[in-house]
C-alpha cells in the first residue's frame, strides 16, 4: 500500500469541464422541453448563483427547512431536466467526446501513480467522472462522484413541462428582465425549490444525492479510513464552494489543502495557493509534502526573479525533472503560502486565481 494519498476535485484542477453546465447549455438544443428560445447556459448560471446564495447567506437553510443542502446542489436541482433530456448513453458519449482534461494532467498522474494513491472527490456525474478517471488511469473504486441513473429515474417523470415553463419562462424571464439581479427572484426560487409541493420536478431531484460539500469531507474521511494514512498527511485539491469543506478539514487536521485555479471560496479554506496554466504546476507540492514550509518560504522569497521564464529557476529550487517540464511547456506556477498572508495579499491571490481560472476554463471559470 503507497503512504502518500491525495484528493483531487475533478472539474478544474483535472478537466478544465464544468460536465453539468455544459449539458445544460445544450438544454435549448433539445426538443423534449421546448427551450429554444432561451440561453440555457445563462440560465445555469442563475442557478449556479443561487447555490452560492443559499450556502453563504447565514442562517437561510435553516429558514427553508433545508439544512442539508450542500454546495454543488446545482446539479442536484438541474437533473430532472437532464432526465428529461438525455439518456445515459447520450451523456457518457457527450463525456467520451470531449474529456477537457488540463495540459500537463496526464504526464503529472504517470509521475504520482508511482508513489501516491490518487483519489477524485467531484460533484460530477459518474458519466463524466468515470470517462476521465479512467483516461488518466485511475480506478474507479478511487472516485467519489455524484450517481445520475438516468433510466432508473425516468421512472419517476411523468410530466416536469408545466414545472419547467415555470422555472425557466417565467421565474428566468424575470431574472433577465431585471438585468440578471438574483435578488429580484430569490423569493420564486425558494417558493419553487423548498415551499413542499411534491411535483414529479422535485420528485426526481430529491432523489438525487450530490457529492459536493460536507459529502466531500466524508469521502475523505472514508479515504482515510481504507488507506490508514491519517488527513493530516493528505493533499486535497479544489477550486469552488464546492470543496470548502474537503479543504477546510485538511487544513484544520494539518494536511495540505490547495486551491487550484480557484477562487474567494476555495482560497479562504486553503493553506497552499496554486496558479497555473498546467497541471505540472502541482508537482511541487508533491515533490516537498514532508518539508513543505521551508519549500513555500524558499520559492517566494525568490518567485519575482524566476516568474516570466522558467529557466531562472534555481537548479537547487525544485527537482531538475520538474524544471525541465516547466521549462518545455514555457510556463511559471504562482505558488503562495496562504497562512501568513494579509486581507491585501490574500485579495491579490484570489484575482490572480480567477484570471487564470477565467483563461484556462472559459465561461465556466465564472461559476461559484
Amino acid at each position: 500500500m503507497k503512504k502518500n494519498v491525495c484528493c483531487w476535485d475533478l472539474e478544474g484542477p483535472i478537466s478544465v469541464l464544468d460536465f453539468a453546465a455544459e449539458i445544460g447549455r445544450m438544454l435549448g438544443k433539445k426538443s423534449e422541453l421546448n427551450l429554444s428560445n432561451y440561453d440555457m447556459g445563462e440560465f445555469f448560471s442563475m442557478i449556479s448563483l443561487y447555490d452560492d446564495y443559499l450556502i453563504e447567506e447565514q442562517g437561510v437553510k435553516e429558514k427553508l427547512g433545508i439544512p442539508e443542502y450542500q454546495p454543488g446542489d446545482t446539479l442536484r436541482i438541474m437533473a430532472p431536466m437532464y432526465v428529461a433530456c438525455f439518456s445515459s448513453g447520450e451523456l457518457e458519449n457527450l463525456a467520451r467526446q470531449n474529456l477537457g482534461i488540463l495540459p500537463g494532467c496526464k504526464e503529472l498522474m504517470m509521475v504520482l501513480h508511482e508513489n501516491w494513491d490518487v483519489y477524485v472527490i467531484s460533484t460530477s456525474y459518474t458519466q463524466f467522472a468515470y470517462n476521465v478517471a479512467r483516461e488518466l488511469n485511475i480506478p474507479e473504486d478511487h472516485v467519489y462522484c455524484t450517481e445520475l441513473n438516468v433510466e432508473e429515474l425516468r421512472e419517476g417523470l411523468v410530466n416536469i413541462e408545466k414545472e419547467v415553463n415555470v422555472l425557466v419562462k417565467e421565474i428566468f424571464q424575470k431574472y433577465l428582465d431585471n438585468n440578471k439581479n438574483l435578488t429580484s427572484i430569490i423569493e420564486d426560487l425558494n417558493t419553487f425549490f423548498w415551499s413542499g409541493n411534491e411535483s414529479d420536478y422535485l420528485k426526481i431531484m430529491n432523489k438525487v444525492k450530490v457529492r459536493g460539500g460536507k459529502r466531500k469531507e466524508l469521502a475523505v474521511e472514508e479515504i482515510s479510513e481504507k488507506t490508514g494514512i491519517p488527513i493530516s498527511n493528505m493533499i486535497a485539491l479544489g477550486d469552488s464552494i464546492t470543496d470548502i469543506n474537503m479543504l477546510q478539514r485538511l487544513k484544520d487536521d494539518g494536511g495540505i489543502a490547495v486551491s487550484f485555479n480557484g477562487n474567494r471560496f476555495s482560497v479562504k479554506r486553503a493553506n497552499i495557493a496554486i496558479t497555473t496554466p498546467n497541471s505540472l504546476g502541482a508537482l511541487p507540492i508533491f515533490e516537498f509534502k514532508d518539508n513543505i514550509v521551508e519549500f513555500l518560504k524558499t520559492w517566494e522569497e525568490h518567485q519575482d526573479q524566476f516568474k516570466n521564464n522558467p529557466k531562472n529557476i534555481p537548479k537547487d529550487l525544485i527537482s531538475e525533472f520538474a524544471r525541465k517540464k516547466f521549462i518545455k511547456h514555457d510556463f511559471v506556477p504562482m505558488i503562495h503560502d496562504l497562512r501568513a498572508k494579509n486581507e491585501e495579499e490574500l485579495k491579490a491571490i484570489i484575482e490572480q486565481q480567477v484570471v487564470m481560472r477565467k483563461r484556462v476554463r472559459g465561461w465556466v471559470g465564472s461559476l461559484g
